[in-house]
């Protein structure tokens, strides 16, 4: 992993005040949040269930979590992914530092249309630090028809949310 340069104080208190901002501004709580995409939540909802499931992967089961990501996957992920055995297997050996991990700092989402950026700072469960770019798009389709779904995740090295469209 290459090493993100130092922030200097200022930014760290923009990204911190707009986490907070995002945490506050949210429609719905953590808490009130359905287990199922729904056309109510927005791509920062989604990112943010989909987070918190990934913290929280063992409980109430092993890899709860993971289950509850993959049912916030867009279908052309699941695709791409398999089912929930082998997307499971893909969490636990590319995205491990998303398991168990202590802090979270969601940057401003970036909507186009039907397509939404996420870009996250993690500190994984040992404290080291990894940046996130959750790509998510408004679904079409019957059954998921109005809902933000993941389509993909780029990890370390992808460009900040600002520098991808």
């Amino acid at each position: 992993m290459t090493p993100h340069p130092p922030r200097s104080t200022a930014q760290r208190f923009a990204v911190i005040g707009t986490a907070l901002i995002l945490m506050l501004g949210c429609r719905i709580s953590i808490a009130e949040m359905p287990a199922q995409p729904a056309s109510k939540l927005s791509p920062t909802d989604v990112v943010t269930l989909q987070l918190q499931a990934l913290k929280h992967n063992d409980e109430p089961r092993a890899d709860a979590g993971i289950a509850t990501v993959f049912r916030f996957t867009s279908p052309g992920n699941r695709e791409l992914t398999g089912p929930l055995p082998h997307f499971a297997k893909m969490i636990h050996q590319g995205y491990a530092a998303m398991l168990d991990y202590q802090t979270a700092t969601l940057e401003p989402v970036i909507v186009k249309g039907d397509a939404a950026l996420q870009g996250v700072d993690l500190i994984d469960s040992d404290g080291n630090a990894h940046r996130y770019v959750f790509i998510l798009s408004r679904q079409q389709d019957a059954p998921y028809r109005g809902c933000w779904m993941t389509d993909s995740v780029l990890s370390d090295e992808a460009e900040r949310p600002s520098q991808a469209i």
